[in-house]
Formats: structure tokens, sequence, C-alpha cells
């Protein structure tokens, strides 16, 4: 699917380019998820899109009195790969200071685009891929957030203070559940590149091109 000649207007382009570099330094700290790389880099490789910020998806312990409070919410372990029953036993134990809940959560992703015709391109492939829960956040001129986002959660409370809730027998399951929820969120991610890819734009963006040549090549 190709697009009319049109130039982003420069804070759009400058914007670009801080978000590319921002990639390659996250990466390199290991604050990136790489298994997205390749996803990442088809969103920059249109000329009119970038991605902004991203999460493959996650299986996540917190110490919260619910799993989606903002405020007083501390994060006590956090893997984008499959647990073990022996990280979650070992959790469990040791002390919370209001409610410990398990929660895995789908894959997000904010991303900029120049127009609205390629807003519904990246919201079409989303949808296809399904991310059914996405839509524009926020629209000006030149330049449309939209976050992309499946249906993707669970959330189970483990403890309550020192009381623990669930039945060391049932910890094979919990794990297995979570694990299966966070491969089904890898999956969509795979559907949202092949989907993108299927959307691809006649004129690519330079950079990204050859980033995903050099990944490719190993």
């Amino acid at each position: 699917m190709g697009h009319s000649v049109y130039t982003p207007p420069r804070q759009f382009l400058d914007a670009k380019i801080h978000a590319w570099q921002r990639m390659w330094e996250d990466l390199e700290i290991g604050y990136l998820d790489e298994d997205i790389l390749v996803l990442l880099l088809e969103f920059f490789a249109r000329p009119l899109t970038y991605p902004a910020s991203s999460c493959s998806g996650r299986i996540v312990l917190l110490d919260s009195e619910y799993p989606w409070a903002k405020e007083e919410t501390m994060v006590v372990f956090k893997s984008h790969k499959s647990i073990s029953v022996e990280q979650l036993r070992d959790m469990i134990y040791k002390p919370c200071s209001v409610r410990l809940w398990l929660s895995v959560q789908g894959p997000i992703y904010h991303v900029h685009t120049a127009t609205i015709d390629e807003a519904m391109v990246i919201l079409d492939a989303a949808r296809e891929a399904g991310f059914k829960h996405s839509g524009i956040m926020v629209m000006s001129y030149g330049d449309i957030i939209l976050e992309l986002r499946t249906g993707i959660r669970l959330n189970i409370p483990l403890k309550d203070g020192d009381t623990i809730l669930v039945d060391q027998s049932k910890l094979d399951y919990i794990v297995n559940l979570s694990n299966k929820l966070l491969q089904e969120a890898k999956e969509r991610n795979m559907r949202l590149l092949d989907a993108l890819r299927k959307r691809r734009p006649e004129k690519l963006w330079e950079p990204a091109v050859h980033a995903l040549d050099r990944l490719a090549q190993g």
C-alpha cells in the first residue's frame, strides 16, 4: 500500500530521529525488549511513523492495594520471558507491604504517525493482528499518537500482608497459565509484524532498512 508524496513537519522528523537514537541507547543498556527489535524497526521503516514507547508483554509481581493502582505500587519482579514455579514460590515467601499480585500484561505500543491516513493503516494492521483495544490517543497537526493494545491481562492476588492466599499445590497451574498467556502475547507481536510488512509503503526510511538488513544477515 503506497502513500502520496508527503513531507512530515520538521518537528515530527526531529522527534523520530530522537526516538531512533533513544531506542539504540535503551538496547545497549538492556532496557529494551530485544525480542521486539525487528517489530520496532518495521515501524521506523515507515517514513510517516515511529514508535515512542513499547512493551512486548510481561509477567510482573506487584506490591500494591490493587494491580491497576498507579500510586504507591512497587514492582518487585518483572520478566519478559516465562517464569518458573521456583521463582514464584521465592517471591511469595518474601515480605510485602500491602498485597502481592501476579499480573500478566499484554503488549502495548505508543506509535506516532504524521497523517490520519497513516494512522488508519497502522490501526488496521493492529486490529488484524489481535490488538483489538487500539485507537487514537492524541490528534494534532502533523503528529497523531496511537495506542496499540491487546485484551491480554491476568491479575491474581497471591498475598495479603503476611497471609498467603494461594494453595502451594496451585502454583504449577498459575505459572503454566501465566506463561501460556505471555506466549500468546508474543505471538500477537509476530502477527503485528506480519500485518505491517503486508502494508509496507513503496518508499522506506533508509536507516531502518539498513538496520533490518544487518539483523537479517546476523
